[in-house]
């Protein structure tokens, strides 16, 4: 087994504009899926991120620098057999199935000493 890291990517306007409910509402269901990760032993860890963020650092563009409306609001890291088993893990989560989120599947590299 490999570990991965999930990025969850969203529009961070539409976060900031949800009601408590619909909050909670979104925090119940990730919950649920990641409950059923780590009943099967998949889940290492994860955690949601604030909404306000600083980017640091230069970055090459092919034009003006345009803010864009997503953005990373959290991230979970998986153990799967390959890249293949972790995005299809990945494309079950709830929020995802709902067209809310696109989660971003890295596999963490694993460096030899």
């Amino acid at each position: 087994m490999k570990k991965f890291l999930l990025l969850i990517r969203e529009d961070i306007a539409r976060l900031q504009q949800m009601s408590e409910e619909e909050i909670g509402q979104d925090i119940a269901e990730m919950t649920s899926w990641v409950e059923e990760l780590a009943q099967q032993d998949l889940f290492v860890a994860g955690e949601p991120l604030e909404n306000e963020s600083k980017l640091v650092g230069q970055v090459a563009t092919d034009g003006p620098f345009v803010e864009a409306r997503e953005g990373i609001s959290g991230y979970l890291m998986i153990m799967a057999t390959d890249l293949a088993h972790a995005a299809q893990l990945a494309s079950q989560c709830p929020h995802v199935l709902q067209q809310k989120i696109s989660i971003e599947v890295r596999q963490i590299m694993e460096i030899e000493n």
